[in-house]
């Protein structure tokens, strides 16, 4: 086999690896719009927001770990092929590479609205996405494994820098600006932070990665890791900017946690800190952008059972690249984002994977499916070669019949 035709064969992350790509994908948020979003839900009650739909989130990924736990070594492209064949395998892969793509293009243009307007504001907006878009091209070239085991290390960076912020703005806090506590009701916060479920369909990327994890018993561990560590950075980041800007002025900011950066001033030779932020804004951007283009083609592959990733890599980044540029402006994408893309996320990032699970588990044999190293195997008895494990059985079973190496 080529180097470049199973893009699961040679590529293999521990549980850090991947509790920090989830981490990253769904916090990218936080340095757009988020602390503002929940702000315009909920009122002073943002932070109660933040905690209600976390909650939603740990609960329904508890109902996929149960369902998930016959699978081991399979993906929800698998199960889904598991469960409806080759058509619930190729319509279960164009849901979950409709999203992908319509969340990467949202966010390569509010990322590169966003850096034009904090430090390149003279630069034409395509000039700056091409920066974005170069680096996601290299990242999704690299492979999985390089991107992971780079956000592996970025992730503590990043997380500081956002703590810094937070912990240096601490003289403007205001416990009064979290009054009412109730905020703009409970439609507010229960009716509208339902749908802010899709907050974590960044989630989805976990669905996909089992065939890449050295221990095929960390997925719970992970999936609760990374959601635990999630909400309470999008807790801390909602909690500090409400402490801040008392309602309606927090509803005016323009990128939150930049807004926060900027009013720290301590002394004569420790001010304008808000580098921190664009630090840490374009480190984020950019792994995340890599992830999102990586998946979207092995979804893609994998749906259509593709040999071969890397030509369509450059397809795909342009598909990405002219999305992008379909909202007129900043405020079309993000009236896209929070209108449109938060109202159907949730759906596809956890309803879907159930559906497909339980018609997965209706359909199967009885027995656990993960007794085998793979699962179950598929038609014929065989792992497919594209696995580590195939490829070692497909090895073995040529040994025995004199066929030599592959």
């Amino acid at each position: 086999m080529g180097a470049i035709t199973g893009m699961a064969s040679d590529i293999t992350f521990g549980g850090w690896e991947a509790v920090a790509l989830i981490i990253n994908a769904i916090c990218a948020r936080i340095f757009l719009n988020f602390p503002r979003e929940v702000a315009e839900d909920a009122g002073t009650a943002g932070w109660l927001e933040t905690v209600y739909f976390s909650i939603l989130a740990f609960l329904l990924f508890y109902i996929i770990a149960r369902l998930y736990a016959r699978f081991n070594r399979k993906d929800i492209l698998d199960i889904a092929g598991l469960a409806g064949g080759e058509t619930g395998r190729i319509i279960g892969g164009l849901l979950l590479l409709g999203l992908i793509l319509f969340a990467g293009a949202l966010i390569l243009r509010e990322y590169t609205e966003n850096m034009k307007i904090i430090s390149l504001t003279d630069s034409p907006l395509g000039f700056v996405m091409m920066f974005f878009a170069v680096a996601m091209v290299a990242a999704c070239f690299l492979g999985l494994e390089p991107i992971v085991r780079f956000i592996a290390v970025s992730v503590p960076i990043i997380t500081a820098g956002l703590l810094f912020i937070v912990l240096m703005v601490a003289p403007y806090y205001d416990p009064t600006h979290l009054l009412p506590a109730l905020g703009n009701g409970f439609y507010g916060i229960f009716g509208k932070g339902f749908f802010k479920l899709s907050t974590y369909s960044p989630l989805v990327y976990l669905f996909l990665i089992p065939p890449f994890l050295k221990d095929q018993k960390s997925f719970r561990r992970i999936g609760y890791t990374a959601l635990g560590a999630s909400a309470l950075l999008l807790l801390i980041s909602s909690l500090a900017y409400s402490l801040v800007y008392s309602y309606p002025t927090s509803l005016e900011n323009f990128l939150p946690v930049f807004q926060l950066a900027r009013l720290i001033n301590y002394g004569r030779f420790f001010q304008r800190l808000e580098s921190v932020f664009v630090l840490t804004f374009a480190i984020s951007a950019m792994q995340y952008l890599g992830v999102i283009l990586f998946f979207a083609v092995h979804v893609f592959k994998k749906t259509f059972r593709l040999e071969y990733h890397r030509p369509i890599i450059l397809p795909f980044a342009v598909i990405m690249f002219s999305l992008a540029f379909v909202p007129s402006n900043l405020m079309t994408a993000i009236d896209l984002e929070t209108k449109t893309y938060m109202t159907f996320a949730w759906s596809i990032t956890f309803i879907l994977p159930i559906i497909i699970l339980l018609l997965a588990r209706l359909r199967a044999a009885p027995g656990p499916l993960g007794a085998h190293p793979g699962g179950s195997p598929p038609t014929g008895g065989h792992l497919p070669e594209s696995s580590p494990q195939g490829a070692s059985a497909t090895y073995r079973r040529r040994r025995s019949k004199g066929g030599g190496a592959l």
